[in-house]
């Protein structure tokens, strides 16, 4: 069922055995940071549940996700795409399966609305919640639901995978940055963003160094405009524990959003680095 999903065996040890016994839940909850592979595993367990390869054209499948229009998932949306339908018998099978992507995007209107389903659902809906966090979520609804937290694959896994996948190797900090996720992973490579994180690690090598010249000279080679690359340069002064610094990052954050100068707001940032590091 999960042959090529990488990674996260506990979690698909637990879900086969539920299949495998005949013990699926009506509810589930899959958490953990975005790009590790949770939405994946979910589509393999409906397929299970289906019994179905093709999801796609499947009438007891769907999808439920917040409209880009939208900044919660509404109340409206549920009743119309989960309460009116769930009543509903198969068209094919014995089950019905629904997917609710980014739930922690559920407005409490919405969770309210989904509850009293969660509490008395017909016996062939299995609802299985995908979200980065659970901590928007109302108690009534973690308590009826089946949590399954999920983590980043390790480092290993991660970089065999990129390796075999897209003949990249990637460095030990930045496989350690995208935290297990082989999304982000992908999204560097195929992005072209692996040579501006290296650059970063170039950058903070000649700031730990104190060298000013070479400091102001890299970071030319470097867009702090992207926000990521900021992220990352905190993740290396955390790393490398000069927590001080990570201040001076994001005053110049605060600063590129109210629209500053770009030059003035950088130069300054790496010069205070650069002092923060000779005092320690």
């Amino acid at each position: 069922m999960f042959e090529n999903i990488v990674g996260h065996e506990k979690q698909k040890e637990i879900l086969s055995k539920n299949i495998e016994n005949g013990n699926i839940s009506h509810s589930y909850l899959f958490f953990g940071n975005s790009g590790i592979g949770k939405k994946k595993i979910a589509y393999e367990f409906a397929k299970k549940i289906l019994n179905t390869d093709n999801l796609e054209n499947n009438p007891d499948f769907k999808v439920i996700s917040k409209r880009e229009d939208k900044k919660d998932i509404l109340v409206e949306q549920i009743r119309k795409e989960i309460i009116d339908d769930i009543y509903i018998v198969p068209a094919t099978g014995t089950r019905k399966v629904y997917i609710i992507d980014d739930a922690q995007n559920l407005n409490i209107a919405a969770q309210n609305s989904l509850l009293k389903t969660l509490e008395e659902p017909p016996k062939y809906v299995v609802i299985i919640l995908i979200a980065t966090n659970i901590s928007s979520f109302l108690s009534t609804i973690l308590s009826r639901v089946n949590q399954i937290a999920f983590t980043g694959i390790s480092s290993e896994e991660l970089n065999h995978y990129i390796n075999t996948n897209y003949n990249v190797n990637l460095n030990a900090n930045i496989l350690e940055f995208i935290e297990g996720s082989i999304g982000k992973a992908i999204d560097i490579i195929q992005n072209n963003v692996i040579e501006k994180l290296d650059n970063v690690d170039k950058l903070y090598s000649c700031i730990d160094s104190l060298n000013t010249i070479a400091t102001m000279k890299v970071s030319n080679s470097v867009d702090f405009n992207n926000s990521e690359l900021l992220e990352y340069l905190e993740f290396i002064l955390y790393k490398n524990n000069k927590y001080n610094c990570i201040k001076i990052v994001e005053n110049a954050k605060s600063r590129l959003k109210s629209n500053g100068n770009y030059d003035i707001i950088i130069d300054s940032m790496l010069l205070r680095l650069i002092d923060n590091i000779k005092e320690v």
